[in-house]
């Protein structure tokens, strides 16, 4: 997205401070942060040769639509030769790819990296299946998605090659952990554990690669300290800090966003922020629901959150993936009408909330991962202030500063 449009979010977030600062919301942003609507997935592009039958094709999607539960990537296969302008071979073309079968995997905000199939490999499923394992291998995902399951959010930290610098960047951390911390009993709905922190060591990095290019790095360009703040079902929110933007105070206001109550008038297409690539597995589903207090995935309390997004993205519905929610008066001769009374009077009820519109992807080309890129520029605006003690107290427009992430114009 944009500079303009980012400035664009942060003038809306202010106005919606003003208008929703009296009434409280059932949820805070960081609840907000735990569902899952489907129009944000990774996209596992897989080219196949251009013999490969139907039948191949429809038994490889089959496989790995069940290989891919319960994570946020979706499969898509290509046949090579069979339509030369469908968009996925825009990626082909960007990684040179020119042998069959090949796979690459595309973050929804536009991003691409090609995998590594396994020559030794007897059939393209398992080769899928292979690279597939080291997509969503991560001790550090992992652990970044086990705390932010049961924890205000987390700060992942990526140390440099200097030690000093890391020093003083893991204090920058833990003093707007411990600020954040103070004042948990004190938010519009209390969060029993503040903020913890994550630290990616360099030796560490190139096991890691995945979780770099979400961030649009690679092991060679983490040559001093950037950090990174995760919430609800592994979002990344805010930009990424480094060098004299790996502050304290900085780090702070930007947490604190995610504690705030009235997140019903907020620019979601930011606060959601792109989700890691990772597997959201029955363990992790089971630690949410015991920290938030009720199921996130509940199709009543889901269809609620779906609807405070929407409210938040201006109204706009998403045309590929509605999400749904009907109820039929038992006994009506005509179920399908929608909210009109039954000749007895009875009132049958239906209601319909269409999934949010995805982030609008950025207009500069797919970045591949050994690519040059120029460091992201960080775009500063001046927003409402929000009180740690209240998170929705009116406090004055430009008395807080708040960072967000930018993608390059």
């Amino acid at each position: 997205m944009r500079t303009s449009k980012w400035l664009a979010a942060l003038a809306s977030c202010c106005l919606a401070f003003q208008t929703y600062s009296a009434c409280g919301c059932q949820y805070n942003v960081r609840e907000v942060g735990f569902i899952d609507v489907g129009i944000e997935p990774y996209r596992l592009c897989v080219y196949l040769p251009g013999s490969t039958s139907a039948d191949g094709v429809s038994g490889l999607k089959d496989a790995m639509d069940i290989a891919l539960t319960d994570t946020n990537i979706r499969f898509e296969p290509v046949t090579a030769g069979a339509d030369a302008n469908h968009p996925a071979m825009e990626f082909a073309r960007t990684h040179g790819i020119s042998h069959y079968p090949a796979a690459v995997l595309v973050s929804p905000d536009g991003q691409s990296m090609p995998l590594s199939l396994p020559e030794k490999a007897t059939a393209v499923a398992e080769a899928v299946h292979a690279a597939l394992e080291g997509v969503l291998v991560s001790p550090i995902r992992r652990l970044i998605l086990e705390k932010s399951a049961d924890a205000y959010g987390v700060v992942l930290l990526i140390e440099g090659p200097e030690q000093r610098a890391n020093v003083a960047a893991k204090e920058a951390v833990s003093a707007a952990i411990s600020q954040i911390g103070d004042q948990l009993e004190s938010l519009p709905k209390p969060i029993k554990k503040p903020p913890e922190i994550v630290v990616l060591d360099q030796k560490s990095l190139a096991r890691e690669q995945v979780l770099l290019w979400t961030l649009r790095l690679k092991p060679e360009d983490v040559n001093r300290p950037h950090a990174a703040v995760f919430y609800g079902r592994g979002r990344w929110i805010g930009p990424l800090f480094a060098g004299e933007m790996l502050t304290a105070d900085n780090l702070m206001q930007l947490l604190s966003i995610i504690g705030g109550d009235c997140e019903c008038g907020l620019d979601h297409r930011w606060l959601q922020g792109t989700m890691l690539p990772a597997r959201w597995d029955e363990p992790l589903q089971q630690k949410a629901v015991e920290s938030l207090g009720f199921d996130p995935e509940n199709p009543m309390i889901k269809m609620e959150m779906v609807s405070i997004v929407r409210r938040g993205m201006g109204g706009f519905d998403h045309p590929g993936m509605p999400l749904e929610y009907r109820e039929i008066e038992v006994g009506s001769d005509n179920a399908e009408d929608k909210g009109q009374k039954t000749e007895d009077g009875g009132q049958k009820l239906e209601s319909t909330v269409s999934s949010p519109q995805s982030q609008e992807p950025p207009t500069s080309s797919p970045v591949a991962p050994g690519a040059d890129r120029e460091p992201q520029p960080a775009v500063v605006g001046q927003v409402l202030a929000v009180s740690l003690g209240g998170m929705a107290a009116l406090v004055g427009v430009a008395s807080l500063v708040i960072v967000l992430r930018a993608r390059k114009s």
